[in-house]
């Protein structure tokens, strides 16, 4: 199963890049994984509203998002998972054959409607808000976790 995670914009931060490299490396290991950053709107829009941005990001989104079977918006709202039913809710997915799950990391506003329609799910990475940025290394982490847990590696310490 493909898995891919793709963030609206991208990061100038160099650390976050290297974090998300490294576990997308990792990741080589356990199957095929894609880390993809959308291009920037900032400066186009950025005296536009957030409803505004968000249909311009949708729209930018949606070409990432040709061939997902199965997208999962990452949330603030969403439902929130531990690392060991994460890990299960990977391998159900596995087990019912979708080819290519996306994990999709809005802008700073959040997701267009447009893009809401068109998910399977939305989860949280816990109940704190977090900056759109330090989302991608986490969720790339969780996503690399799970793996590990999967194959019954030493990785996650319980």
């Amino acid at each position: 199963m493909q898995i891919s995670l793709i963030a609206t914009g991208k990061t100038n931060a160099k650390w976050i890049e290297e974090g998300i490299e490294n576990y997308s490396k990792r990741m080589s290991r356990y199957g095929k994984f894609k880390y993809v950053e959308t291009p920037n709107l900032k400066s186009k829009f950025s005296k536009a509203d957030s409803k505004t941005v968000m249909k311009e990001e949708a729209v930018l989104q949606a070409k990432f998002l040709k061939g997902v079977d199965h997208l999962i918006l990452l949330d603030e709202r969403g439902k929130i998972y531990d690392s060991i039913e994460f890990s299960k809710h990977i391998e159900k997915l596995q087990v019912r054959g979708f080819r290519h799950v996306a994990f999709l990391i809005g802008g700073p506003y959040g997701f267009d409607p447009s893009i809401r329609e068109q998910a399977n799910a939305t989860w949280a990475l816990g109940p704190l808000t977090f900056p759109h940025h330090l989302i991608r290394i986490f969720a790339v982490e969780q996503i690399y976790r799970a793996q590990t847990l999967l194959k019954g590696e030493p990785y996650h310490h319980p």
